[in-house]
């Protein structure tokens, strides 16, 4: 997989974790740099780890000997799935969530999120177990791209920029369809 593909991978999975610091950093009052690093670290480690494992679970079934003749068309169906996941929730928001600044640090919503902001990395860790692809780089640009995207999200939403989560988690999915498009025209090329 090309350095450009698996940054573009890295921004389309980042995208909903964007989303989510922008709404966080519109209710941090206080300590924003402190929060909004816990916040960051805690996306980014789960969107590193999160595909690692999902290749692990991909890669024991990749061995499946059927498997191999369609698995360009599993790639595509898990990244278009998650892409297409991210449009329905950009465009049919849950309520409001209500959350009250005490100014403490929060580590158990950071957490929470960052596994609920992460689920889409489990699949694509499943999907590229099926491709030719350094799964090490491609976590570790995950992890990074999600933790810089993150920070950049608290320190928006703060200074009153909640209208641009939308629109990143719109663009995140374009992009994973995008990729998941790629793989299979690339196979059908060769």
């Amino acid at each position: 997989m090309p350095f450009i593909q698996i940054m573009l991978l890295s921004l389309g999975v980042a995208a909903d974790a964007f989303a989510c610091s922008i709404v966080r950093g519109t209710v941090i009052r206080v300590n924003l740099l402190k929060r909004a690093l816990v916040l960051a670290g805690t996306f980014g480690v789960f969107q590193a780890v999160m595909p690692l494992a999902g290749w692990v679970i991909g890669y024991f079934f990749s061995g499946i000997g059927f498997i191999a003749s369609i698995d360009h068309w599993i790639a595509f169906a898990l990244l278009a799935a998650v892409g297409a996941k991210m449009l329905w929730d950009a465009f049919h928001p849950e309520a409001e969530e209500r959350i009250v600044d005490d100014g403490r640090v929060q580590i158990r919503p950071a957490i929470i999120l960052g596994i609920a902001t992460s689920i889409d990395a489990l699949a694509v860790g499943v999907g590229l177990a099926f491709v030719d692809v350094s799964i090490l780089k491609v976590a570790l640009s995950m992890g990074v791209i999600t933790f810089i995207m993150s920070l950049l999200g608290a320190w928006i939403g703060h200074h009153g920029g909640g209208k641009f989560g939308k629109w990143a988690t719109v663009i995140g999915g374009l992009v994973l369809i995008g990729i998941g498009t790629n793989i299979v025209i690339e196979h059908l090329m060769a």
